[in-house]
């Protein structure tokens, strides 16, 4: 800190006789946010004043956040010897960033109340929002100014201004005149992906989806007050609500899926959804979410996989046979059964990405052996070539080949990058678990990360994870 020393009577350092006036001490901050001073008592001399203590502080170029009242403390008390701050600069205040405000639920708890005795309500779900054509959608909320500081001796330090938003506008929308506000351009059910709002229509199905209807394909949501028939398709762009039962069909949803009666799928029946499968249960099919899957009295003998958690509660609340992969956390009342029925759960990867990244080392392969062909082919062609022999169409042959190693070779570039994407982002996952609330029954085999488990003996209350590639478990930690 730089340092300054100061007396009064006269000018400073005078003294009259041996008498010593009171002397000032000022440090300032290398960035000048704060100055400090210390008092000595007078001995025989005279007492600094107030207006003596703020002309010093004003020479040594302190003009901004002088604390009159502490330096009135410091004389009235005889504070001596310590250093008290007395003036503070004015930190700059970044401006609050612009935001969206939405008018419609955009994160819906699709979690129906679970009655004492273990039934579940499905009725009041308020799944698939309705909104009317003209409604407000969502506004912009612009952002703030930001506050400029000030420092001890009066310079202004800028402050960051927050930053705007835009909105990202999707179908059946209309943006105001200033971009300011989205109002729906129709009827429907409002969705944001990938950033863009959207307003889709909802086909309602009054009764089955089966020979009457024959399969729907729909840009928006779909809700069916009936049952879905055994071999019939559902594809919807939006959310999917089902009512009554989903024989061995087929439903895939842009959104979510919400089966109110569950599924038998008989061994054919498939679900995918790109977030969340809600179901009272899943029996015999296959069921993939690129967020959650939540049921509420059994997973059996099915092929289940979410990239975040699979959550099986309600008063059954279990999870038996086939296989449950999840990205994050599997969470049950009871997995596997006391018949020891094989059950295999798996937490630690994502299964998309587990997908994903199983598709592109069987691409790297096919490239790496057509680029050996390719390569062989070449040669010889070259031999020719050097040999004077090469007819016209074998030189058109030889740049088609060079062509096309050159556009493998830019694939298998691209592809790898890809690999070493989902690779890190696999061995970055979160800590995954799973868990049984009352219990987990030999026959069921763990897998987490890199490590697996079969049970051979009976574990209540427990929670499975990985330490150090081997699995272990202590007490229950779900939900």
């Amino acid at each position: 800190m730089e340092k300054s020393h100061a007396s009064v009577g006269g000018s400073v350092g005078y003294t009259k006789e041996d008498n010593i006036n009171s002397q000032i001490n000022i440090e300032i901050s290398k960035d000048e946010m704060s100055a400090v001073i210390s008092l000595s008592p007078p001995k025989g001399g005279e007492m600094l004043g107030l207006e003596d203590i703020i002309s010093e502080l004003n020479k040594k170029g302190i003009k901004y956040g002088i604390d009159v009242e502490k330096i009135k403390e410091m004389l009235d008390k005889g504070i001596f010897g310590s250093r008290i701050q007395v003036a503070k600069g004015l930190e700059p205040k970044a401006g609050r960033d612009g935001e969206i405000k939405y008018y419609f639920e955009v994160h819906k708890n699709l979690k129906p109340k679970i009655a004492e005795d273990g039934r579940v309500d499905f009725r009041d779900l308020g799944f698939i929002t309705n909104v009317a054509k003209g409604q407000l959608l969502a506004e912009i909320i612009p952002p703030e100014k930001g506050v400029p500081g000030k420092t001890v001796t009066g310079k202004t330090l800028p402050a960051k201004d927050g930053k705007e938003v835009k909105f990202r506008t999707g179908k059946n929308v209309i943006l105001s005149e200033d971009k300011s506000k989205i109002f729906s351009g129709i009827d429907g059910h409002p969705v944001i992906f990938d950033g863009q709002i959207s307003v889709l229509p909802v086909m309602e199905i009054r009764g089955d989806v089966g020979p009457a209807t024959g399969n729907i394909d729909f840009v928006g949501g779909v809700k069916i007050y009936g049952n879905i028939k055994s071999g019939y398709k559902v594809k919807a762009k939006g959310d999917v609500e089902v009512e009554g039962y989903v024989e061995s069909a087929e439903i895939i949803s842009g959104g979510t899926v919400l089966l109110k009666r569950g599924i038998q799928g008989m061994g054919k029946g498939f679900v995918k959804a790109a977030q969340d499968v809600v179901a009272k249960y899943i029996e015999n099919s296959t069921v993939e979410a690129g967020q959650n899957i939540i049921v509420y009295e059994a997973i059996m003998h099915s092929y289940i996989s979410a990239g975040n958690r699979i959550e099986v509660t309600g008063k059954k609340g279990q999870l038996v046979g086939g296989s449950a992969k999840a990205g994050e956390e599997i969470i049950a009342k009871i997995i596997g059964s006391p018949m020891a029925t094989y059950t295999e759960v798996e937490v630690g990867i994502n299964p998309s990405h587990k997908k994903k990244l199983q598709e592109i080392n069987e691409n790297l392969e096919y490239i790496k052996s057509s680029l050996e062909k390719i390569k062989k082919a070449v040669e010889v062609l070259e031999k020719l070539r050097n040999k004077e022999s090469l007819t016209p169409d074998k030189i058109q042959m030889l740049k088609k080949l060079k062509d096309s190693e050159a556009m493998l070779r830019h694939q298998q570039e691209d592809l790898i990058k890809e690999k070493e994407k989902l690779q890190y982002i696999i061995k970055s996952s979160v800590k995954a678990k799973v868990s049984a609330y009352n219990a987990i029954y030999p026959g069921v085999n763990i897998v987490i990360g890199n490590a697996s488990m079969k049970l051979k003996d009976k574990v209540e209350h427990a929670t499975f994870y990985n330490h150090e590639g081997q699995i272990k478990f202590g007490t229950y930690e779900g939900r």
